[in-house]
């Protein structure tokens, strides 16, 4: 069984990089990532067996892993959160320099 922060972190790469993969194999990934369907019931809906949805949700996930190791959209979002979340806390206490500081690196990782 996968562990849900693993589903979480494959669902997010395929609302990113989806479109790398062909309709079906989005498709049968929406339906067990987002979803949550069992293998056998996309499997039924698809009429291909639980093996073939399983080796194709495989090659998804493959797919997508493989295009943000080159393209860094998880690692770089989650920096970006921080940033802003600091940036957001400074202004609470009233510190408008390390504000302003947070989301000019902000705008730095943005624009690599």
């Amino acid at each position: 069984m996968i562990e849900l922060s693993e589903k979480l972190i494959v669902s997010e790469l395929l609302s990113t990089y989806g479109a790398l993969l062909t309709e079906h194999q989005r498709e049968m990934m929406r339906l067990y990532y987002d979803c949550d369907i069992s293998l056998f019931e996309i499997a039924d809906e698809f009429k291909i067996t639980r093996q073939a949805v399983r080796d194709a949700l495989l090659r998804g996930v493959k797919t997508i892993k493989d295009a943000d190791e080159k393209l860094g959209y998880l690692d770089k979002n989650a920096r970006l959160n921080e940033i802003l979340r600091n940036a957001l806390e400074s202004v609470k206490r009233g510190d408008d320099e390390n504000a302003l500081n947070d989301i000019q690196s902000a705008i730095s990782l943005l624009e690599e």
